[in-house]
C-alpha cells in the first residue's frame, strides 16, 4: 500500500485508511532508543559526544585516539543489542551474536594497546602503536561484517518490488476478463 499525501501529520492510504504504525515506530520506539544510547554515553563517558569532550579538555593524541576506539567499540556493541531481536533470516542471529562475541573480546585487550608512563607526577599514555592498530583493522572489519546480518533482515535496506504501471494495467483488465 502506498502513501500519497499527508494530513494533520498523519500519512494517509490511497485507500482512505489511516496508517500511524511509522509514526508511531518512529516517535515511540525509535527515539527512545535514540535518547537510551545518548544517555549510555553519558553515563560511560561523562559526556554524549566526544567533540564534547574534546571541547573541554586539552587531551594528547594517543589519549583521544583510545577514547575513541573505546567509544566505537561500545557503539558496535551497542548495534548488536538493539537489533538482535530483528534477527529472523536464516543463522543472522548467530552471525551477529559471534560478531558481538568478537567485540567483547576486543574489550578485555584494551589495557595491551596502550601504556601509561609517569614522569613528575604526570600521567600520559602512549599507544602500543603494533598491537592498536591491528586491532583497530580488526574492530573496523567486524564493523564492515555487521552490515550483513543487519542487511539481510531489512534493517538497512528493505527489498521492494518495482512497480510496472503497463503490468498493473494489464492485470486489472485480466481480471475484469475474467470475472465476467
Amino acid at each position: 500500500m502506498t502513501f500519497q499525501k499527508k494530513e494533520e501529520g498523519y500519512n494517509v492510504s490511497e485507500l482512505g485508511n489511516w496508517n500511524v504504525a511509522s509514526d508511531y515506530s518512529r516517535l515511540k520506539i525509535m527515539k527512545p532508543l535514540d535518547y537510551a544510547d545518548h544517555y549510555e554515553n553519558i553515563a560511560r563517558f561523562g559526556y554524549d559526544t566526544l567533540i564534547e569532550q574534546l571541547e573541554n579538555f586539552g587531551i594528547p593524541l594517543d589519549t583521544l585516539k583510545l577514547i575513541g576506539f573505546e567509544r566505537l567499540l561500545t557503539e558496535l556493541i551497542k548495534l548488536c543489542g538493539n537489533s538482535k531481536f530483528a534477527m529472523k533470516v536464516g543463522n543472522t542471529r548467530k552471525e551477529l551474536e559471534e560478531l558481538e562475541e568478537k567485540l567483547k573480546g576486543i574489550r578485555k585487550v584494551l589495557p595491551l594497546l596502550s601504556r601509561t608512563v609517569v614522569k613528575q607526577k604526570k600521567k600520559t599514555i602512549i599507544l602500543n602503536e603494533e598491537v592498536y592498530y591491528k586491532t583497530l583493522d580488526y574492530l573496523i572489519d567486524i564493523k564492515a561484517k555487521l552490515n550483513e546480518p543487519l542487511n539481510k533482515n531489512h534493517l538497512i535496506f528493505t527489498d521492494k518490488q518495482e512497480f510496472d504501471p503497463k503490468a498493473y494495467k494489464k492485470q486489472i483488465m485480466e481480471d475484469a476478463r475474467t470475472r465476467g
